[in-house]
């Protein structure tokens, strides 16, 4: 309340009402405030209101991003050092405070989209156990074996995270980098940035999406083949980083060659990552983000234009900490996943932080068999190919499902040719004999439009394709 209350004496009653829609509170470990907020301009206002919403931005501002309009703003008066560790109670009480006040004044305004920290975030994943081989069993429950004998990847596709830098001279990840970007410093790493783990989270993703396979060592990552991009964010060896980095850094991989690009943090639901997302999708790539673990249910927004990943285990349900409701699209493995880890090793680790770059192993999968797919089509290939967790489609607890290796390999070959309906890279009258069969059954395969209906548009839609052949 005091922080409330501190709103309305600083800026009136009009703030007070916006700042009760949403109070900002550090999570110590988690999210903290750095002091900043991100803020937004409400879009396509006129030239007069324009002006007016960017002269409330004032004189603070640390960084501008033109292609998000995005401006970082310092904020004066906060009243504590970035990290909250030794801090008396006075001082963690009022944290935050000069924040949530020049959230509110700018929002009160009328002219801001968004007002909102500039956290710093850490890292989505539990204490790894000790290194042990061992097996990997989420590929089992993907079914990433027959998803193999369609594709093992393509040397032409880049997968990026943004996350704690990673390990140079692992055996199953060196010789798959690409030079990647120290975001923290601002520096590419071909202009001598450094992408080396300062905490050893990085690695283990990095592993999850794309560790070399049939190398005759450790472990393999859904995409074996493809090339890992990594954009180091950290801070330090906390692996704390702060939003813009995170967000930067994602932009900066897709803009760099990188098709998909994960992060595998905290700070989920908070509006510029969905604004990020939009800009990815538009210069041809896709943006994925860790749920969280912290077992919310994320139901009260939805980011269209970023795949937000929950993590599963073993029995194929929810992991207990995994975040779950409508603002997440899909599941992928997430308890102890056996990865890379920092030193040349093999650990396991759980976490929505492993799950979302196995969901962005399985995009870029996608994208290796077919590269002339859009990112909403690579999307959409994504979801409907899971393995249906919840109620039938799309459902408010478990989004799509689970993801599938084997399907979603699948349904990529099938846009070479759509008609190929046994995916044997040839047209013949198998194919057509076993799509009637499917249609006769009623299977979820005889689906040709992808309406999620078997339907007699659906036979005629096929037969048309058959017709036309490849």
């Amino acid at each position: 309340m005091r922080a409330i209350a501190l709103v309305a004496a600083l800026c009136g009653p009009m703030a007070m009402i916006q700042a009760q829609s949403r109070v900002y509170v550090e999570k110590p470990g988690v999210l903290e405030f750095s002091g900043q907020l991100i803020v937004r301009p409400l879009q396509g206002l006129g030239h007069d209101r324009d002006a007016q919403a960017r002269a409330l931005i004032g004189d603070s501002v640390a960084r501008y991003y033109p292609e998000v309009d995005e401006y970082v703003v310092n904020v004066s008066g906060n009243a504590a050092s970035r990290r909250p560790t030794g801090l008396s109670a006075q001082q963690v009480a009022e944290r935050g405070l000069a924040e949530n006040a020049a959230a509110a004044r700018l929002m009160a305004s009328g002219l801001i989209q968004y007002a909102v920290p500039n956290w710093i975030c850490y890292p989505l994943d539990t204490t790894p156990n000790d290194p042990l081989f061992g097996s990997q069993w989420h590929h089992a429950m993907m079914h990433s074996p027959a998803g193999w004998d369609v594709s093992t990847g393509s040397v032409s596709q880049i997968v990026a995270v943004t996350d704690t830098g990673i390990d140079l001279t692992h055996p199953d990840l060196a010789p798959k980098r690409v030079p990647g970007y120290d975001a923290y410093n601002r520096i590419a790493e071909i202009d001598g940035g450094s992408v080396a783990d300062l905490h050893g989270h990085g690695t283990h993703v990095s592993g999850c999406a794309t560790a070399m396979g049939n190398n005759g060592q450790g472990v393999a990552g859904v995409n074996w083949d493809a090339h890992i991009m990594m954009v180091r964010v950290a801070i330090d060896s906390s692996g704390g980083a702060e939003y813009d980095d995170l967000l930067f850094g994602a932009r900066w991989a897709i803009e760099h060659g990188a098709k998909t690009v994960s992060s595998s943090y905290s700070g989920i639901d908070y509006d510029p990552i969905e604004t990020t997302g939009a800009y990815i999708k538009s210069i041809g790539g896709l943006y994925f983000y860790a749920a969280g673990n912290d077992q919310r249910n994320l139901s009260w927004f939805d980011f269209p234009d970023v795949v937000i990943v929950g993590a599963s285990e073993q029995s194929d349900q929810k992991a207990w900490f995994s975040a779950y409701g409508h603002a997440v699209d899909v599941f992928a493995p997430g308890q102890d996943i056996l990865s890379t880890c920092y030193g040349g090793g093999y650990c396991y680790a759980s976490g929505t932080s492993m799950a979302t770059p196995v969901a962005n192993g399985v995009a870029s999968l996608i994208w290796s068999i077919n590269p002339a797919l859009t990112p909403d089509q690579v999307e959409q290939i994504l979801f409907t190919s899971c393995q249906d967790l919840g109620d039938p489609g799309n459902d408010d607890y478990f989004g799509w499902g689970r993801v599938d290796v084997q399907r979603a390999a699948a349904a990529a070959q099938a846009t070479l040719c759509p008609a190929d309906f046994d995916h044997d890279g040839f047209l013949t009258g198998d194919d057509f004999d076993a799509y009637v069969a499917a249609f006769e059954a009623g299977s979820a395969a005889a689906d040709f439009n992808g309406d999620t209906f078997v339907s007699g548009d659906d036979f005629d839609a096929y037969v048309g394709a058959f017709e036309a052949g490849c």
